[in-house]
Parts: C-alpha cells; sequence; structure tokens
C-alpha cells in the first residue's frame, strides 16, 4: 500500500487549541522547522507526511487526533464527529447498544443468504448483505466512540490501551508479535 501525504489541517488546528500546545513546542517536539506546524494549518495547507503523522500522533498522544490521522491516511476507524450525537460515556454506551441490536436484526435477516453458495447470491441476496454490512460498520463506529469515551474518563489515550494490553492482545491470537 503506497500511502501518501494527506492534509490533516482541521485535526491539528482542534488538537492544538484543546492541548494549548503552541506550534513552536510541536515543531520542537517533531524536529521540523517552526514554520511547518503552520504550514499544515493555513487556509491552504501543505500536506502531512505519512511519518510526519505518525511523528504527531505519537506526540500528542491523543485518542481524537490519532484516529483522525489513521482515518486520514487509511480510511478506517474515524471517530464520529457529526453534531447529532452526544460524545459522552453514557451516551455513547446508549448508541452503542442501539446499532447492535440493528445489526442484530440486519444479522438474522442475512444469516440465510450467507448460507447460500456465493454463485447462487442474487441482486436481492446481495442488496441484504450490504444493508448488513452498513449495520454491521454503524455498530463498529458506535463502539468506537465508545471505547475513546471510556480511554477520556481514564485520562488514557487508545495508544496507551494498546500499550498496556498489547501482550495480553498477542497471547489471545488477536496480534502477531513484533
Amino acid at each position: 500500500m503506497n500511502v501518501v501525504s494527506q492534509v490533516l489541517r482541521r485535526p491539528i488546528i482542534n488538537w492544538l487549541v484543546k492541548s494549548e500546545v503552541s506550534k513552536k513546542e510541536l515543531s520542537q517536539a517533531l524536529g521540523v522547522s517552526r514554520q511547518t506546524p503552520t504550514d499544515w494549518t493555513k487556509e491552504n495547507a501543505t500536506p502531512v507526511t505519512p511519518e510526519n503523522g505518525v511523528r504527531i500522533a505519537e506526540y500528542a498522544n491523543d485518542t481524537e487526533l490519532t484516529m483522525s490521522i489513521v482515518y486520514q491516511f487509511f480510511g478506517i476507524f474515524r471517530p464520529l464527529d457529526g453534531d447529532t450525537y452526544r460524545r459522552d460515556l453514557s451516551a455513547s454506551d446508549d448508541l452503542r447498544e442501539l446499532e447492535e441490536n440493528e445489526r442484530d436484526e440486519a444479522k438474522v435477516i442475512a444469516q440465510r443468504v450467507l448460507l447460500k453458495r456465493v454463485q447462487k447470491l442474487s441482486t436481492a441476496d446481495f442488496d441484504l448483505l450490504l444493508r448488513f454490512s452498513k449495520e454491521q460498520a454503524e455498530a463498529v463506529f458506535a463502539n468506537i466512540q465508545y471505547l475513546n469515551a471510556l480511554c477520556d474518563v481514564q485520562n488514557i489515550s487508545i495508544m496507551d490501551l494498546f500499550e498496556i494490553f498489547m501482550k495480553d492482545w498477542q497471547e489471545a491470537g488477536y496480534f502477531g508479535g513484533d
């Protein structure tokens, strides 16, 4: 996979405001010129290289910024950033439960399709699987938001959580070794 530089203007600005870290401090921590963070956050922002994206995430150790960087570079695990749902722990848990229930209802309908041979699937079958995929994705989004809220309550990032439990997850077979 060839990962190209990405514009991260809004996530960097949001983190700088939230963390009260100056652009000068960021440039010193990353070992880049003082102008570079300004270039990343100006109106016509300069794209951030994948290497600098990783360095920013490691320095910031902020779940929201890290998730935005991962989304921009790889298109996965974007945090919920709409203005409809509350982002606190109890609301995230309720949303997670609702989305999982909707996914389970869609799964019941999709199970019959999933039992068929792929060569025998009709257009209607593919439509059902697409709707099931949508519900599955929405459950994942809600679970990620809940995980973000849990980490925020503990004042840790998802990166911290991975550091704490990676050995356990490797032993359980979720991830390979180093």
